[in-house]
């Protein structure tokens, strides 16, 4: 009887996973394939990824060396330790940096403007000008409040529990998600009034056809819905794998190819890549 009556606590949870497969091109892509390297001087590749436990010392080289051998022109960190950024043996020493509290970007052509972007709570963002060639592109850097859920909070071992647990679930969420609200119309300022083709990257701790999704993509292009190849899901530090880390762009560009690689495993997020070229 406990056994079916465990199982059916799980019914919800399948529910609103079948939900947040709709539609499907937000998290899945079959048949698309993923190009290896660039075949034009306007194309470019970039990696947004939030690295919350590779900010060790031995982690952070390996890092470093996965993104100069995979030849990332533009790279956008979340979740970084600014100490590691600003020592002496600094992260991507070569590279031109624009290093912000918990968020960076990192570019192999020259940042000509940066600045930080506050946000209340602990939502972080920065901008970076960069120049490639003839054009300038603006590239702006987005980690929204975190949740604070563990996978603790979903694992139900008794039924009593059900009913503590999904009450700690949406008060958490409840509490995030008015705090994005309020994250979320300071950016919306910056990603508008941009005078630049724009990419926007980063962890908004919200699956797609959420609220930040929607306000934060705007009129810009979901670079993984348009050309994505296979699972577009991040995140697998839950019950089930959700996509929260997005490269989004301006229609100034032309989404090549995105996927994710589970492959880099310094994180409990994967690492997005896209390949863009601007028009």
């Amino acid at each position: 009887m406990w056994l079916i009556k465990r199982e059916l606590i799980f019914i919800p949870f399948l529910l609103f996973t079948i939900f947040l497969l709709f539609p499907i091109k937000k998290y899945i892509h079959f048949g698309n394939k993923i190009i290896a390297n660039k075949t034009s001087k306007k194309q470019f590749k970039i990696l947004t990824y939030n690295i919350r436990y590779a900010n060790e010392s031995k982690d952070l080289r390996a890092l470093e060396d996965s993104v100069i051998k995979r030849d990332v022109d533009i790279a956008f960190f979340q979740e970084i330790y600014t100490r590691q950024w600003r020592s002496k043996e600094t992260f991507l020493v070569d590279r031109y940096n624009a290093v912000f509290d918990l968020v960076a970007i990192s570019s192999k052509y020259p940042i000509i403007n940066k600045q930080k972007i506050i946000l209340p709570g602990n939502g972080y963002a920065c901008l970076a000008d960069i120049q490639k060639d003839e054009s300038i592109i603006r590239c702006i850097n987005i980690y929204l409040e975190p949740m604070f859920l563990t996978k603790n909070i979903f694992r139900i071992e008794k039924v009593d529990d059900a009913k503590d647990k999904t009450k700690v679930v949406v008060e958490k969420l409840s509490t995030g998600y008015k705090k994005h609200q309020v994250q979320i119309d300071l950016l919306i300022k910056y990603i508008k009034e941009s005078p630049y083709p724009t990419i926007v990257c980063g962890d908004l701790n919200s699956v797609p056809l959420s609220y930040e999704y929607f306000h934060v993509k705007g009129n810009m292009l979901d670079v993984f819905e348009l050309c994505g190849s296979g699972l577009g899901m991040s995140f697998y530090d839950y019950f089930y794998p959700i996509r929260i880390d997005y490269i989004f762009t301006s229609p100034d560009f032309i989404p090549k190819s995105s996927y994710v690689n589970k492959n880099i495993k310094f994180s409990d997020h994967y690492p997005v890549f896209a390949f863009l070229q601007l028009k």
